[in-house]
């Protein structure tokens, strides 16, 4: 989410001005293709998601299935979502300068109020505006039909950061596996390994809130809890995880903004039954490649050797609360890019209260989820 900001000015609070004028640009793409709305639990929240036509619903609401609220009630949160193209309304002129994006990026603007904020991808053409104080956020595309890989894989992201942050829950870079609702928090920077081991653990029995994203939610007992169930992963990571073909997504390996290509993959087929809403955190587990020399654990205690009879054994290293921090909040504060302070104490808070390992990942999915099995089974 690196890109320009841009302040409002004393006089004019431009990011309110740009929030309602794009609220009223979702009432008349409703008024024209009608309503849909859908319900969701999420990390203890209601959250409303009412479509302007079903263009955006058949590709943004899959992820969120499982996270499907069981009976009508009260919404504490509204996300409002329309495209231009199937609705015939696009979105109002934007009120700041242009932005280039390059091949392969895709630099936001953003616009920022004490009550709203705006921001503007130029790669993807996405808009989103919230006011995180009343629970309320909007998310525009111009073509739902040319929908970037980005906004299929992590729906939403950027509106329910906002959104979420206002109310303690705290979207971070990391995935999260247990067992009995109780587990360990996958952190590390994009191509670390962590969602190949999440999803190794998935396939090994363990309990999976995410590959990728979480909402952490801190305090004395910290809590992961799920956001779209699908992972991501690489061509190669797919093939040493001996995935059916049946298990990725038709699009198969697209082109990413950031990255290598990767395709999607429905948790929930691949694993039936071990999606989990929310975990009980008891630990922060920083996987990494041993061939790729790594600081993590520079200074750490001596290494327990874990995994199942028979399996390769595995060096899973106690490491500082610093080391933790180190490893979970560059990734993720990058790319929040909004209430960095926050983002760090939320995460700080967390690495103080858990332990914090690292583990030496081998070329066996098996071997590296029995060895997280094992340590969760520690931990208790």
């Amino acid at each position: 989410m690196a890109g320009q900001a841009l302040p409002a000015t004393p006089l004019r609070d431009l990011a309110g001005e740009y929030t309602r004028a794009l609220g009223e640009r979702f009432e008349c793409a409703a008024a024209a293709v009608g309503e849909r709305r859908h319900d969701l639990e999420l990390a203890g929240l209601r959250l409303r998601l009412i479509f302007a036509g079903p263009a955006l619903e058949e590709v943004l609401l899959a992820p969120f299935a499982h996270l499907a609220a069981p009976a009508p009630a009260a919404a504490e949160l509204t996300i409002r979502i329309f495209d231009g193209a199937s609705t015939g309304v696009e979105a109002p002129p934007p009120t700041w300068p242009p932005l280039e994006a390059a091949p392969g990026a895709n630099p936001t603007a953003r616009l920022r109020s004490d009550a709203a904020c705006v921001l503007a991808a130029a790669g993807t053409g996405a808009l989103t505006a919230a006011r995180p104080e009343r629970g309320e956020g909007l998310f525009f595309l111009p073509d739902a039909t040319r929908i970037a890989p980005i906004e299929r894989a992590t729906p939403l992201r950027e509106v329910l950061q906002l959104l979420m942050a206002a109310r303690g829950r705290w979207f971070t870079h990391a995935g999260a596996v247990g067992r009995q609702g109780r587990g360990v928090l996958l952190v590390g920077r994009g191509g670390s390994g962590k969602s190949t081991l999440a999803l190794s653990c998935a396939l090994a029995g363990l309990e999976i809130a995410a590959d990728d994203y979480v909402l952490l939610e801190g305090g004395a007992a910290p809590r992961a809890h799920a956001l779209q169930s699908t992972a991501k992963l690489t061509a190669d990571s797919a093939e040493r995880l001996g995935l059916d073909p049946a298990a990725i997504d038709p699009a198969g390996f697209e082109p990413a903004l950031e990255g290598p290509a990767k395709a999607l993959v429905d948790i929930e087929t691949l694993a039936p039954g071990r999606l989990r809403r929310s975990l009980r955190i008891a630990a922060i587990v920083a996987p990494h490649v041993p061939s790729v020399r790594s600081t993590l654990g520079a200074h750490s205690a001596t290494k327990v050797e874990r995994g199942s009879p028979g399996a390769a054994k595995l060096a899973v290293r106690s490491i500082s609360a610093a080391e933790g921090l180190r490893a979970v909040a560059p990734s993720t504060l990058i790319q929040a890019g909004l209430r960095s302070a926050a983002w760090l104490a939320a995460l700080g808070d967390l690495a103080r209260a858990v332990p914090s390992f690292a583990l030496d990942l081998s070329p066996d999915p098996a071997a590296n989820a029995a060895a997280v099995e094992g340590l969760v089974a520690e931990l208790g």
